[in-house]
């Protein structure tokens, strides 16, 4: 008997959640099973990763601005936040591929982020110097080398360089982004320490039994897409949470349309752009408008019949 269910579970011939009569036995299934392992397998690393930011983030020191107010050197801020980026994503991958959508949303958010920051300012290549007098520095000691006195000058032979003003951020914009990075750890910690890592998604159309195909941004190299299909209007379940490329194509006849995301290059200014498939921050319904040639969230299924 326990073989039985084993080969049902195998060969998938029993779906998850429910139960299989044997006889005058009942044997359950646990839907969420695989799902809460992964959670379970999730939630303490992340919570590692969130502990290390607060502690580096409590540990940045401010630097005293041009008008005196408090800022963070830019170079800190840029570090912390790619650092926390990088354990996040191990973290994750670490659980194994099946989360590959959730650290796909991961790194599109941080990287977001990232560009709101910048980059630190490079160095520059050739210090300043002061003379101490008004002839510029360079203009000064190509003056000694080529004069004919016997005794250079002091101050051309010692110029003093003049420190570069810091590459500083203002606390109050470095602290806007630390938080937007906490809140994409606090969001994924939330997500596995409470077991909501999965979604029943549904996909509408204003076109009938449209094919609809999504997958995983994050693909390893060689490695070819391993797409989801649902035919519109239908739902999907136990669908990881993430970001998601898709292609949505209706055929009528021998002529297919399609809808896709990324938006192609040289999609007309004018048209609505497709939302990228969010199951993290979007809704569970997706929607697809043939007649405007774009794909985006709604609330409900009611909102994409309007």
């Amino acid at each position: 008997m326990a073989l039985l269910i084993g080969l049902l579970l195998v060969a998938g011939a029993a779906p998850a959640g429910v139960s299989i009569h044997v006889g005058p036995v009942t044997f359950g299934i646990d839907v969420d099973s695989h799902s809460k392992k992964l959670a379970a397998a999730l939630t303490p690393g992340v919570k590692e990763v969130q502990n290390r930011f607060d502690e580096s983030r409590r540990a940045l020191r401010t630097v005293q601005g041009p008008d005196g107010k408090p800022t963070y050197l830019r170079k800190d801020v840029v570090e912390l936040t790619a650092r926390t980026g990088e354990d996040l994503n191990k973290a994750i991958e670490n659980v194994g591929p099946d989360l590959r959508p959730l650290e796909d949303w991961s790194v599109d958010e941080l990287a977001r982020i990232q560009a709101e920051i910048g980059t630190p300012a490079a160095a520059p290549k050739t210090a300043a110097f002061s003379c101490g007098s008004s002839t510029p520095c360079a203009v000064a000691v190509v003056a000694s080398l080529s004069s004919p006195a016997k005794h250079a000058s002091p101050r051309a032979v010692a110029p003093k360089p003049i420190a570069p003003p810091p590459d500083t951020v203002p606390a109050e914009k470095s602290n806007s982004v630390l938080d937007e990075v906490e809140e994409v750890v606090s969001r994924i910690f939330t997500l596995a320490s409470t077991g909501d890592l999965e979604v029943k998604l549904w996909v509408g159309s204003t076109a009938p039994h449209t094919a609809f195909s999504f997958w995983s941004q994050g693909q390893i190299k060689g490695e070819a897409p391993a797409p989801h299909t649902v035919r519109t209007d239908g739902k999907l379940d136990h669908v990881i949470r993430g970001l998601y490329f898709y292609r949505a194509a209706w055929t009528q006849g021998a002529v297919t349309q399609s809808i896709q995301y990324p938006n192609p290059a040289g999609t007309p200014a004018a048209q609505t752009p497709s939302e990228r498939l969010d199951l993290v921050k979007g809704s569970s319904f997706f929607c697809c408008r043939f007649n405007e040639q774009y794909c985006h969230h709604v609330n409900n299924e009611k909102d994409c019949r309007l």
